[in-house]
């Protein structure tokens, strides 16, 4: 019992857990930056990371699209005995009226729907392709966005505008129609035609172009003149898999199918991905038509040909670039050469279904081996 002289005394003595709370101390404004910093140091860190892994799934989807052609494309051969045909030209676009093969005018991609499980946008039955309105079902063709056509590194799977602008609006022979559509379909993923030193649209002074009819009634009533793309000593020789009026078939692939490309990503300036129309120069010509054309750089590219008269990084693989209307090598690319989005380097799928990756510095010379079907090398 503390006596009554010390009472005062003793309740006037700080209490030990008061003493506690006067002598905290606080954080300090140094303090609360420092650990800020770290915070925003280690988000530095983890972010590439996820960035990293997020690239990764999208790389492994796109394989998955190339797995998927590939496959399809095993079964086209199958049952038609030749792979898909490129198609007639990009004034023409898919018509399921037409069938397979030389006769159909729209390209390789329209030609394996049955065997990606997607023959409801095939069968657009009998509807005319003439006249607008263009029919609910081939509307629903020319606006379809399947997605096993798109790389998600690149942009998502959705109809994309055509060329509206000055520089070569599309005067398509028929469907007409469809330029009145908002969007069409588009595709990340382009057929090898080989190292042809002419492909697709591209016009010359001397050899003129492939010949392409002017409508359905001009072949009716006038004989085709259908060029020439066998003989080796032809302008127009296609040293490919899939081109102008093409049925190739897997014997005539004598380098190999596992060693020969049959498709892969096509290379587009990333200003380019959402609407061509932000230029009017010539880089717009590597996605401003639709994936249902027919043989057209938008859906079919090469490799290098020695005799070329454009410069050899023009059909080297590579990473999507800015859009820059001033470099020809990427203006061209576009036209020519596969690529992608992804960080060093691409997918290719080949001729026996298998798919690997292709680095954007592989050697020139063995990429144009590669990319052809019979050269003995």
């Amino acid at each position: 019992m503390i006596p009554a002289r010390d009472a005062k005394k003793h309740c006037m003595r700080p209490q030990p857990w008061k003493r506690q709370v006067e002598h905290r101390a606080g954080v300090t404004l140094i303090e609360l930056l420092v650990v800020i910093l770290i915070v925003v140091n280690l988000l530095g860190l983890l972010l590439p990371a996820v960035q990293g892994v997020r690239e990764r799934g999208r790389r492994l989807a796109c394989r998955n699209n190339l797995k998927q052609i590939g496959l399809a494309t095993q079964a086209h051969v199958q049952a038609r005995r030749h792979f898909p045909s490129g198609g007639w030209s990009g004034a023409f676009l898919a018509d399921p009226r037409r069938g397979y093969g030389r006769n159909q005018p729209g390209g390789w991609l329209f030609a394996i729907l049955d065997h990606l499980e997607l023959a409801d946008l095939r069968s657009a039955g009998g509807e005319r392709i003439e006249d607008f309105p263009l029919g609910p079902r081939l509307t629903a063709l020319y606006q379809s966005a399947p997605g096993v056509f798109y790389c998600p590194s690149r942009r998502p799977a959705q109809p994309y505008p055509f060329k509206r602008a000055s520089n070569a609006p599309w005067r398509l022979a028929e469907a007409q129609a469809v330029l009145m559509l908002p969007a069409v379909t588009k595709s990340d993923y382009a057929a090898n035609a080989g190292d042809a030193l002419y492909s697709a649209a591209e016009q010359f002074n001397t050899e003129g172009r492939m010949w392409a009819p002017a409508s359905y009634e001009a072949l009716a009533s006038k004989t085709a003149e259908w060029t020439g793309t066998d003989d080796s000593k032809n302008a127009f020789y296609q040293t490919g898999v899939s081109y102008y009026r093409s049925e190739v078939r897997p014997g005539q692939v004598s380098d190999g199918l596992s060693t020969t490309y049959l498709c892969g990503e096509k290379s587009l300036s990333s200003g380019l991905y959402r609407d061509v129309n932000v230029t009017d120069s010539p880089a717009m010509m590597s996605d401003n038509q639709s994936a249902w054309a027919g043989y057209e750089w938008d859906n079919h590219r090469v490799a290098w040909n020695p005799a070329s008269r454009w410069p050899q990084d023009a059909y080297q693989p590579g990473q999507d670039r800015p859009l820059d209307e001033t470099d020809i090598v990427t203006v061209l690319s576009g036209c020519y050469a596969f690529g992608s989005a992804h960080p060093g380097g691409l997918g290719m799928a080949f001729c026996d279904g298998s798919v690997r990756d292709v680095a954007y510095d592989i050697d020139a010379d063995v990429h144009r081996l590669q990319a052809c079907r019979s050269d003995g090398k």
